[in-house]
């Protein structure tokens, strides 16, 4: 049962119109590819913004965003009615724009800008493993692309998060095959337990992780799994901007420590949530389409792209400013001619998965948390 003031009352006030979350991934988005600037173009003098994201937000970027990630694609997951429908709709989400972006890269990009030549492009060993990238086997290089880049031959450095979105997602479907996700209590639990193990682990053994402070693919798993918690107890959550603002503090703290990081998953994603959960008006122009997965897939070889294109020496502004002139469109043309019409199949694919798969890995949860499923956000 849901009781007022809590964040199950909240989305059943919102109505589905849940506008935080689009403008809290665009933003997210477009703070990575800041983030990315001052590398990217080599601006060693970058100045005060790109350090600041970089080395401060940056850290929290991808956990607000698997965060983020966890709380809807666990209400994704309670609106569907078996196992394979939901896996099913989570590869329809990702891999046709991904594998549309990994295409062009190799056979539009790379061909305009490789110093080898053609023979040797399409012959090479980087060519053909890059369309491994479809599969979640991660490689950067395409033969003689970027060689002399400040980040060298590196195509599209985003793309390391993608098999940590698939262990999420498998991560999710194996607690629905145990049936834990009908049974917060447990989750919780064993949640908790294995983030003060994690923490005590690191007390003792050390800090494990990129020196850089941000968070490993893994850890980014339990900040996705502290998103599911929480809609899995969004009927009793309180939604308050005083807990928001102890959740904000507390991540500000400590999310550049590998110790003290293990403390974070659900600070962090009730942050993400009481921002997302917010409805403010949403912009016509901006917001007719969820850009930010395209944003996500294009940005990175487009920054790339500018670099190498440009008199070197360029500010990291110059690169974020024209790479944006490239990234808006291309991420627009991935939500309306891939993303978009890619989910038109879904009433399709859930019909004929639900008659193939067993009721069993069906996961109602209203017995135990109470509210509606649906977050209403149908490209979720």
């Amino acid at each position: 049962m849901i009781t007022a003031n809590t964040v199950g009352a909240r989305m059943d006030a919102a109505g589905g119109f849940t506008s935080g979350f689009d403008y809290t991934r665009l933003f997210l988005s477009l703070l990575v590819m800041v983030s990315h600037s001052a590398a990217i173009s080599g601006d060693t003098s970058a100045g005060f913004l790109p350090d600041f994201i970089d080395s401060d937000i940056g850290h929290g970027i991808l956990p607000v965003f698997f965060a983020l990630s966890g709380f809807l694609v666990a209400a994704s997951l309670m609106r569907t009615k078996t196992l394979l429908t939901f896996l099913i709709l989570r590869g329809l989400r990702i891999v046709p724009a991904l594998m549309v972006e990994i295409t062009l890269s190799a056979m539009v990009l790379g061909p305009l800008l490789t110093t080898s030549s053609y023979g040797d492009y399409f012959t090479g060993k980087d060519f053909f493993q890059y369309f491994l990238n479809i599969m979640g086997y991660i490689h950067y290089h395409l033969p003689g692309v970027f060689l002399d880049n400040p980040i060298p031959r590196m195509v599209n450095g985003s793309l390391w998060t993608v098999p940590y979105e698939a262990e999420c997602y498998l991560a999710l479907a194996g607690l629905a095959v145990f049936g834990i996700v009908r049974r917060p209590k447990l989750f919780m639990s064993g949640f908790l337990l294995l983030l003060c193990g994690l923490y005590v682990w690191t007390l003792v053994f050390g800090e494990t992780g990129p020196p850089r402070g941000t968070a490993t693919g893994r850890q980014l798993v339990l900040f996705f799994l502290g998103g599911v918690l929480l809609y899995l107890w969004r009927g009793k959550i309180p939604y308050s901007g005083w807990i928001a603002w102890a959740a904000a503090a507390a991540s500000a703290a400590f999310i550049s420590s590998h110790q003290a990081i293990y403390l974070l998953p659900l600070p962090v994603a009730y942050l993400t949530l009481y921002l997302g959960l917010q409805t403010p008006r949403k912009l016509p122009v901006i917001f007719n389409g969820d850009y930010s997965y395209g944003i996500y897939l294009y940005a990175f070889p487009i920054q790339q792209s500018v670099s190498y294109l440009l008199p070197k020496g360029q500010p990291w502004y110059v690169n974020v400013l024209v790479s944006l002139l490239f990234v808006g469109p291309f991420a627009a043309f991935s939500w309306h001619c891939i993303e978009k019409p890619t989910l038109r199949l879904k009433k399709y694919i859930v019909d004929r998965s639900e008659k193939l798969a067993p009721r069993e890995a069906a996961v109602p949860l209203l017995a135990e948390t109470g509210g509606q499923p649906a977050l209403g956000m149908a490209h979720i």
